[in-house]
């Protein structure tokens, strides 16, 4: 019989790759009350079961009194010990507290018969074995749902987005030529155009009739041919004519931006190892409670969450471009979560110095400190040519643009 120790804690992460890894047939968490309270037990095993391990009829609860006192986390361990003294001991001291791992590692040292695991923040690719033998690789990649479920997240979409990605595919080249034109005046008119009729009739949610009164124009000839062709609108001398449904209305009302860095990213996946399990228009938050946020794109990096904000058009009533900083840094904040960075893509002018060009200090500063990398027009533009031209360099300009390193 196999039996492993997990000392509980907020960071799920460590003891879900050793889980994977080593698969025991009986799992022992020892959880202080304040870990309890927060249900953290509980939602490391629900992250277990969405990897697709079921525990929760093989595990044992260790209560832990004082999670600051070796003496009394050797007391637990002494317990349940006892029942399976005979049984192939794995113990993972990398979560709990400071005094929960010298307790855990001083127990089963003395009795050695035990592999003591701990796994590096920096390298979570192995588990170091502080028992004397090899040390065990981690091949297991945690997904989005997993890492959420952890903190107690879950994904409230998971078909619906699973839809929309479908739906998404078909759109990704539209989307790259979309972005490609970002910086032009006439395809920024006519997207203008697109989104003010749509607010007048709520196109997002009923869809949108678009007769020759509304003179929709777009003196782009390829791009229009190609919105036509994709929406079945007619475009005759420039102007479109023709019923476009919710989802088509949303996505040429900004959720373009979105659908071209999901594909990008998802593209990127491809080939990188370390970066996995890209997804668009996540809707995250906990079931049977009003807490909830939408994520326009997220993806794994290095067993680590990425977050993603998309934003098109003007942005005029955040001139500054300080209020989406504000709302990406709560929602990161929100998840409570270690290991979590976020980026803004934005089209909107209002990140830029007119003076210098390039990202305005106050708000290069704030993102550094909220951790949020800031993907400004210009590198949309200059991302979308080269996933136009084919070019062989995209994959790498994209990895440096998202400060994504390379696979150790």
């Amino acid at each position: 019989m196999k039996v492993m120790v997990c000392l509980i804690s907020e960071q799920h992460v460590p003891n879900l790759l050793s889980v994977h890894e080593l698969r025991p047939d009986l799992l022992v968490l020892i959880e202080t009350e304040g870990m309890r309270n927060r249900n953290a037990a509980n939602n490391f095993l629900k992250a277990l079961a969405i990897g697709g391990l079921d525990y929760l009829t093989r595990n044992e609860v260790v209560p832990l009194k004082d999670g600051d006192s070796i003496e009394e986390t050797e007391k637990a361990l002494e317990g349940v010990y006892r029942k399976y003294r005979d049984a192939e001991w794995f113990v993972n001291i990398t979560g709990g507290t400071k005094p929960m791992s010298i307790g855990a590692y001083e127990f089963f040292r003395q009795r050695g018969n035990a592999r003591i695991l701990y796994i590096s923040a920096s390298k979570q690719s192995k588990a170091i074995n502080f028992s004397g033998g090899t040390d065990i690789p981690l091949r297991h990649r945690i997904s989005v749902a997993e890492f959420l479920a952890g903190y107690g997240f879950d994904v409230l979409n998971h078909d619906k987005m699973k839809e929309n990605e479908k739906r998404s595919e078909k759109w990704l080249g539209l989307a790259a030529e979309i972005a490609a034109r970002s910086r032009n005046g006439a395809v920024l008119g006519f997207l203008a155009n697109l989104s003010r009729i749509s607010n007048e009739q709520r196109g997002r949610d009923r869809g949108l009739e678009i007769s020759e009164a509304d003179g929709l124009f777009l003196g782009d000839d390829h791009l229009g041919e190609m919105i036509a062709a994709s929406f079945g609108l007619a475009y005759d001398d420039r102007h479109f004519t023709g019923a476009l449904d919710k989802y088509a209305v949303r996505f040429l009302t900004g959720g373009w931006l979105e659908v071209f860095t999901w594909g990008l990213l998802r593209g990127l996946a491809n080939v990188r190892d370390n970066v996995w399990d890209v997804h668009l228009g996540l809707q995250i938050g906990v079931k049977n409670e009003r807490l909830q946020n939408d994520l326009d794109v997220a993806f794994m990096i290095d067993q680590s969450l990425r977050i993603v904000e998309c934003k098109t058009g003007g942005q005029e009533h955040d001139r500054e471009g300080s209020d989406t900083l504000y709302k990406i840094e709560a929602i990161r904040k929100q998840l409570g979560a270690l290991r979590v960075q976020s980026y803004l893509v934005t089209t909107s002018d209002n990140v830029i110095d007119s003076e210098t060009g390039k990202i305005r200090e106050h708000l290069a500063n704030r993102s550094r400190l909220y951790e949020c990398t800031i993907i400004d027009p210009q590198k949309i533009v200059e991302l979308a040519r080269m996933y136009l031209a084919g070019d062989a360099k995209l994959n790498a300009k994209l990895a440096q643009v998202f400060q994504i390193g390379q696979a150790v």
